[in-house]
């Protein structure tokens, strides 16, 4: 048995490949959202209270979401930092594997 998510087999927990969701930061702090699916992606700002909600575009491709993610490791909030040990080190690129339909 592998860690893997098995792509093939019907009805299985991993049938359907998972979306996977990034927000990219450019260097004058702004925010653009890419999805591998149509999604609905709202922002909330409590420090507005009367004009909290928003929401986002999405650039939509999982090609998008490769050249964005590109081969790059995966930080999570157990990795090491500069700032100290952490529990682990930094996830492999993310790959996302899609069914081939026949």
């Amino acid at each position: 048995m592998t860690d893997e998510p098995d792509f093939e087999t019907p009805n299985s927990e991993w049938s359907k490949p998972i979306n996977r969701v990034v927000m990219n930061m450019d260097a004058q702090g702004c925010w653009t959202i890419y999805s591998d699916e149509p999604i609905e992606f709202f922002c909330v700002n409590d420090h507005c209270p009367d004009d909290r909600v928003y929401q986002m575009d999405v650039e939509v491709g999982v090609e998008k979401v490769r050249a964005q993610l590109g081969n790059d490791p995966v930080g999570h909030k157990h990795d090491s930092n500069f700032l100290g040990s952490g529990h682990g080190p930094r996830k492999p690129a993310s790959k996302r594997t899609l069914k081939v339909v026949k």
